[in-house]
């Protein structure tokens, strides 16, 4: 069966649709609010196709899995590293020091299929503003079909072996309806996880598999059913574009709309004779040239989008014009010059392309990684950011060999202060507790105290705990050390208050108040730290832009934070209340005033990101501590 016998450009017309979605999304224009839902109109495409070639291979005994992954490897991998090494190159002159590191990780894994994992556990929502600093944020829906396709062609050939194709049909169909429920149950429960992992995703591209393996079954319809028909499909792609916002429950079953919708569209463009008006209407030179680019236009888009934005430029008017036209300009040659050749006349066997083309393109990215992460994203380029070099300044750098090491009793290497023969206390808590302990250590020292410390995400006194009273993490390193910590006279405590304050720590809210209640019969003297106020990444960005003396397109100039209200049942606020004999080291009396917190202190950024302080910025602030309001430690 050869490509031009099969070769259907309603179906670039239709990725034609899904590429325009996106790019409208992301640039910002406002016609389409929902428009990330492009990415799922491609997942149901991919299941489509992929399912349909290996089945025809699989039914002709023709099937191998070198072949598959060389058509995968030769598709994928050659425009991917160019465009990589594009972005890198510009990268290098735009990003700071600790964007460009965290950025070089971003490359290997995406490389390596497995950015959507990165980024489930190293970033926020994908919707946050702090996505606009990461330039290949987009290439986690590239993972998602990647995994895909590891799993997909064993499991058809499994499937081949022991079942007909009645049988094959209702058992991807049933996973398809299990995803979908599993999907729509993970979107309420942990949306960050079933935004970028394969399991919430898993059903879209299952419809397209349904649809592939249920072909040649699936009726030819007359003119007017295909026209209402496709119809109805582009209904359920664009009403969903028109409704959907970033604030909307996703994917789940906000998701199966677009999903059938493509499904539908597909089907309706079954038979050429009888093809649905809307797929003849998509099928035109345009859009079907537009769907051939399209893989081009998405590893494109994003990085342009990115890096315009991170010069502190708005993508809108005439430079949101020019970025468009520059995307579709660079993706027309990068297909033209590189995805056409390689998957045309660039042609090798098996061996040769992993020669050639794989490994070659692993050593450029694993090199590429390997210098940006071993020089820390060379912040020598950015002097005036000092207080940004993370080998110097971050807490976690600094005080790595204390911080998530879930060790306790450690003094000789954890302490801050002044060693003597005995301690004089504990500081314990989570990240904030690790930022918290170069301000300890100026009120240490002046108090002539020596203080062990033990920190760890997730950790803000004891654990935090989960809806159904399960622990978040474990419980052994939480109670030993509590109870080293109950050994000392002073017990110095630091987290992330708001967290715990939030709806959904309910029970670690509570479960912190038990506990404190006990130390406090028990005699401890107890401080605890009340952290800056939480400030916002593009706002911290904008802020190192105007110190690094970049230029930058616009007018503010004041980083200043609004001293927001505190959530309701604020925990610090109820701790006061109901243990009046804990001291309370409020730190944003320091920085706020009339309603505004800064955020430099002697022309400093106190802050390493939106909420955790740099190790200069928490000394800094130590000092001015004592000169104000002296120190609680010698009372």
């Amino acid at each position: 069966m050869s490509f031009k016998k099969t070769y259907r450009p309603d179906i670039d017309g239709l990725r034609a649709i899904a590429i325009l979605l996106v790019i409208i999304f992301h640039s910002g224009f406002s016609l389409f609010p929902g428009g990330f839902i492009g990415v799922d109109v491609f997942f149901v495409i991919s299941g489509f196709l992929i399912t349909s070639i290996i089945e025809k291979e699989i039914k002709e005994n023709s099937f191998s899995f070198k072949n598959f992954y060389l058509r995968r490897i030769r598709r994928i991998i050659p425009v991917l590293v160019f465009i990589m090494i594009i972005i890198t190159i510009l990268a290098y002159f735009i990003l700071f020091a600790n964007n460009l590191e965290a950025y070089s990780r971003t490359l290997l894994y995406t490389f390596l299929c497995a950015n959507n994992f990165h980024l489930y556990f190293n970033s926020g929502d994908y919707f946050a503003e702090s996505s606009d600093l990461i330039p290949f944020l987009h290439t986690w829906s590239l993972s998602v079909e990647e995994q895909f396709y590891f799993f997909l062609p064993p499991f058809l050939i499994l499937l081949h072996k022991k079942f007909n194709s009645n049988k094959r049909f209702l058992i991807i169909a049933l996973l398809c309806i299990i995803g979908l429920l599993f999907s729509i149950y993970q979107t309420y429960t942990n949306p960050k996880m079933a935004y970028f992992l394969l399991p919430a995703r898993l059903f879209e591209l299952l419809i397209g598999s349904c649809l592939a393996i249920h072909w040649k079954k699936l009726p030819n319809l007359n003119q007017l059913k295909n026209n209402i028909l496709s119809i109805i499909g582009i209904l359920l792609i664009f009403i969903p574009a028109f409704t959907l916002k970033n604030s909307s429950l996703f994917p789940g079953l906000n998701a199966l709309w677009p999903c059938l919708g493509t499904a539908i569209l597909l089907f309706t463009g079954k038979t050429e004779e009888h093809k649905g008006i809307i797929n003849n209407l998509i099928q035109n030179k345009l859009m079907v040239g537009i769907g051939l680019i399209s893989y081009s236009l998405y590893l494109w888009h994003w990085p342009i989008f990115v890096l315009i934005k991170y010069l502190g430029i708005n993508l809108d008017g005439l430079v949101r014009i020019t970025a468009i036209t520059a995307t579709f300009l660079l993706s027309y040659l990068s297909w033209k010059f590189i995805e056409q050749p390689f998957r045309t006349t660039l042609k090798f066997d098996f061996k040769k392309t992993v020669l050639i083309i794989f490994i070659p393109s692993l050593l450029i990215i694993g090199l590429i990684y390997g210098v940006l992460d071993a020089k820390d994203g060379f912040p020598e380029r950015h002097p005036e950011l000092a207080e940004f070099n993370p080998k110097k300044n971050y807490p976690n750098k600094l005080r790595g060999q204390c911080f998530d090491k879930f060790k306790v009793g450690n003094c000789e290497d954890c302490f801050i202060g002044i060693k003597k023969d005995t301690l004089d206390g504990m500081l314990i808590g989570d990240s904030f507790a690790n930022h918290t302990a170069a301000f300890l250590d100026v009120l240490a020292k002046d108090a002539n105290f020596y203080i062990h410390d033990s920190a760890a995400g997730g950790y803000p006194l004891m654990n935090e705990i989960n809806a159904d009273e399960t622990t978040a993490y474990s419980e052994k390193y939480a109670i030993e050390r509590l109870n080293y910590a109950k050994k000392f006279k002073n017990i110095f405590i630091a987290a992330n208050w708001e967290g715990v304050s939030s709806p959904e720590n309910i029970k670690t809210y509570h479960a912190t108040l038990k506990t404190l209640g006990e130390l406090v019969k028990s005699g401890k003297k107890i401080i605890i730290f009340d952290p800056l106020r939480k400030m916002t990444d593009l706002n911290l960005h904008k802020a190192k832009l105007v110190k690094a003396k970049t230029a930058v397109y616009f007018s503010e100039k004041d980083f200043s934070i609004t001293e927001y209200k505190r959530p309701n049942n604020y925990i610090i606020e109820e701790i006061k209340r109901k243990f009046p004999s804990i001291i309370i080291i409020d730190l944003n009396k320091l920085m706020c005033k009339n309603g505004k917190c800064d955020i430099e202190l002697n022309n400093t950024i106190v802050y390493r990101n939106a909420d955790h302080l740099n190790t200069s910025g928490a000394k800094l602030l130590g000092e001015l501590y004592l000169k104000k309001y002296g120190n609680p430690l010698k009372y």
